[in-house]
């Protein structure tokens, strides 16, 4: 894919890349369809690809021994699916399975892996955008410790938002409970206050953000400093085209 179709697209990773990088880099992405539910990594699987999505959005999933499932991580058009490898380790710790569905492009494994021990561009790019993961990963665990799901829910549509840069989300109330670790009950009641307030709609699995502001003004303060620390550390790289 040229360089001018890739910054149209919105992954900013590979839209940072300078254009005689990504040049030499293109031949080994390929473009992929991200369909909703697909299950990109098992928990403990090793990986053998990593993914840059597009407007496709990926959730880390723990599993726990009784089937309950708790989402601790999100990534999507900002990110790189896979960053295990970062560490030198090539097995997934998380299930990574596609929370909203579109597209993005696939890289091998290995190819990655010689990437990060060049220590290139995408090195770069990709270990900073590491730790702004870390930190979401972090404060995830915080959150969910000490924040009601009341504050809990506008963070987590705020983090979907954001990877989306869109009005409307496709997501039911039993998606964002499981992801959230609750009963699917404690979702629709803090769903309801949202839409009674005229902060979201939602109707048949689509949830529209109607006012930002207040939805930010009713998220705890994770959502604000998950994004304060990406800013630091990636502002620079925001490539101009996205």
């Amino acid at each position: 894919m040229p360089l001018d179709e890739v910054l149209r697209l919105p992954n900013k990773l590979l839209a940072a890349l300078s254009a005689e990088y990504y040049s030499r880099l293109n031949p080994f992405l390929e473009f992929v369809e991200l369909p909703l539910g697909k299950i990109l990594y098992h928990q403990k699987q090793s990986i053998k690809t990593v993914y840059f999505p597009r407007r496709a959005v990926v959730s880390m999933v723990n599993v726990f021994e009784n089937g309950t499932q708790v989402e601790v991580g999100v990534i999507g058009r900002e990110g790189v699916v896979g960053h295990s490898l970062l560490s030198g380790d090539d097995v997934s710790p998380h299930q990574a399975v596609v929370q909203i569905a579109d597209g993005g492009w696939r890289m091998d494994a290995a190819v990655f892996r010689r990437e990060l021990d060049s220590n290139g561009e995408l090195s770069l790019l990709t270990r900073r955008y590491a730790h702004t993961l870390f930190t979401q990963v972090a404060q995830t665990a915080a959150c969910n410790r000490v924040h009601s799901i009341a504050e809990r829910l506008p963070r987590w549509l705020l983090l979907t938002q954001d990877r989306l840069q869109s009005e409307t989300l496709n997501l039911t109330h039993e998606f964002m409970a499981t992801m959230l670790g609750v009963r699917r009950a404690s979702v629709t009641l803090a769903a309801s206050k949202l839409q009674s307030e005229g902060i979201i709609r939602y109707s048949r699995g689509k949830v529209t953000v109607l006012d930002r502001n207040r939805l930010e003004d009713a998220s705890c303060e994770c959502h604000r400093i998950v994004r304060a620390e990406y800013s630091r550390l990636m502002e620079h790289f925001e490539p101009q085209a996205i």
